[in-house]
């Protein structure tokens, strides 16, 4: 994505991530998105505006809260991102509907490389106290941690329940990831639940590859 799309100025970006998640959220349906993916859109964008106006506000500027900021910045910058350039390549959305959210419609002169339709695999290689360490590879390359061609990251959603489940729908965004191993940090209140990891490719132009078989372990307490 361009910089035309997201500002560099955190102001400025702010706007665009809203008038992007409030678009989506809408109708998400417009845009051949789920309303799991509008909550975790506008999830992403409201934890960044909270943190922007603490670390913004002279009464509550802190070290602490600019980090917070800059973190929460960079989640929704990713977030939006990605959802961002899986709309711009869906030829079923209308020109006018995305730059109604900020996205510029596709230039179809150039060709395609598209997101590899091979899936993740996903091992926990620790568990310790808050902590899981998770390590990814290819379905068709199991030994290796390099990502297929035409992925540029994994995006990770997790559940955490109190038994395994099976359903992707359950799972909430985590992150979008580029190297190994990831580590998965937890609430103190979800010792002693079960997390299941779910994953998927997503290629130069945003769009996603196919789901990953779950995989599920109870969090140490």
């Amino acid at each position: 994505m361009s910089h035309s799309y997201i500002p560099a100025e955190d102001g400025p970006a702010l706007t665009w991530f809203k008038m992007f998640a409030n678009g989506i959220s809408a109708n998400s349906g417009l845009y051949m998105l789920t309303n799991t993916d509008a909550a975790a859109i506008s999830a992403a964008v409201s934890a960044f505006e909270t943190a922007y106006f603490a670390a913004n506000d002279k009464s509550t500027r802190t070290e602490a809260a600019v980090s917070l900021k800059n973190q929460t910045r960079n989640s929704a910058e990713q977030i939006c991102r990605q959802y961002a350039m899986t709309i711009k390549i869906n030829a079923g959305i209308s020109d006018q509907a995305k730059i109604d959210i900020g996205v510029r419609p596709e230039n179809n002169s150039r060709e395609p490389i598209n997101v590899p339709q091979t899936s993740p695999l996903i091992n926990v290689l620790g568990n310790t106290p808050g902590t899981q360490t998770l390590r990814y590879s290819d379905s068709t390359t199991p030994d290796s941690a390099a990502k297929p061609f035409g992925a540029i990251q994994l995006q990770l959603f997790v559940a955490i329940e109190d038994v395994p489940t099976v359903n992707a729908d359950d799972a909430a965004y985590y992150g979008a990831f580029t190297k190994n191993p990831i580590p998965v940090v937890f609430a103190e209140a979800d010792d002693g639940k079960v997390a299941s990891y779910f994953a998927r490719w997503v290629g130069r132009r945003g769009d996603h590859g196919p789901w990953s078989q779950p995989v599920s372990m109870r969090i140490a307490a």
